[in-house]
């Protein structure tokens, strides 16, 4: 009985209240996954329906799982930074390719940062309303074509990234997967570590991020759904995910894990 009751609260309840806000209404529509509605935690400008809905927009965007969303994006950009001036100090351009962009607002960010000569990037998602979106932010930051391009593609067939750097004579000296591996079963994280590792450029650094809890789950799991069904995620302990990158051929390989103890940003170098 308390389970029914339970879940009358969140589908008849909770559901109809978090419609009436942006991020719940994207988060319950199928839309909980795609880059467009993380683009909507990173602005943090609440909207919905009348007044109510920005009330619970503003409520939502400040859970501590949103929140911890937001510090992501900002360790990223700052690892980021780090990564390039290094590169920049010995003359070197740094070629950055994320394979799960989604809307790329921290790419904007960080290539907004430096000249066009420093750095260039790939971005790389399914959905096409976010790679739009993402070619809009980045014009809105004075971003070049040349320096930021936007590519559709399969992040679930990631043996085309080394047929496409060949193609395009352009090979990453730093692969991004951020919101990606914990929507990937084990075997397919597994072969998803070893595809870009070869694809990596030697010396170069693999930048990805994982979960290992998030104290939304229960909301998440009963009313939130992605493309492709209910937003459940899998979480993973850092030293999973360590002994799966030793195995493909990795070495240099550290991790932090945010104050929420939620994200584990992983810097590994090849």
């Amino acid at each position: 009985m308390k389970q029914v009751i339970e879940d009358f609260v969140y589908k008849k309840v909770i559901r109809n209240i978090l419609l009436m806000s942006k991020l719940g209404r994207q988060s319950v529509l199928g839309e909980a996954s795609t880059g467009y509605n993380f683009d909507h935690m990173y602005t943090n400008k609440p909207d919905g329906y009348l007044g109510i809905g920005r009330i619970i927009d503003y409520i939502l965007l400040h859970l501590p799982a949103v929140k911890a969303t937001r510090a992501r994006k900002e360790n990223i950009i700052a690892i980021l930074a780090a990564e390039i001036e290094q590169r920049k100090k010995n003359g070197k351009v740094t070629r950055i390719m994320d394979v799960a962009c989604g809307a790329g607002r921290y790419l904007a960010e960080l290539d907004a940062k430096f000249k066009e000569s420093d750095i260039e990037i790939i971005g790389i998602d399914y959905d096409t309303k976010s790679l739009i979106l993402g070619e809009s932010i980045a014009k809105s930051y004075n971003v070049s074509e040349k320096s930021i391009r936007f590519l559709k593609g399969d992040i679930f067939r990631l043996d085309h990234l080394k047929r496409l750097g060949t193609k395009i004579e352009w090979c990453p000296h730093i692969i991004i997967a951020s919101g990606l591996v914990e929507y990937l079963d084990d075997n397919v994280v597994q072969d998803v570590f070893r595809q870009i590792h070869e694809a990596l450029d030697d010396g170069g650094c693999f930048l990805f991020v994982s979960q290992q809890n998030n104290p939304s789950r229960k909301l998440m799991e009963k009313v939130g759904t992605t493309k492709n069904g209910p937003w459940i995620l899998h979480y993973r302990q850092p030293s999973v995910l360590c002994d799966w990158l030793r195995e493909v051929g990795f070495k240099d390989i550290h991790f932090r894990t945010d104050q929420w103890g939620m994200y584990d940003l992983f810097t590994i170098k090849k």
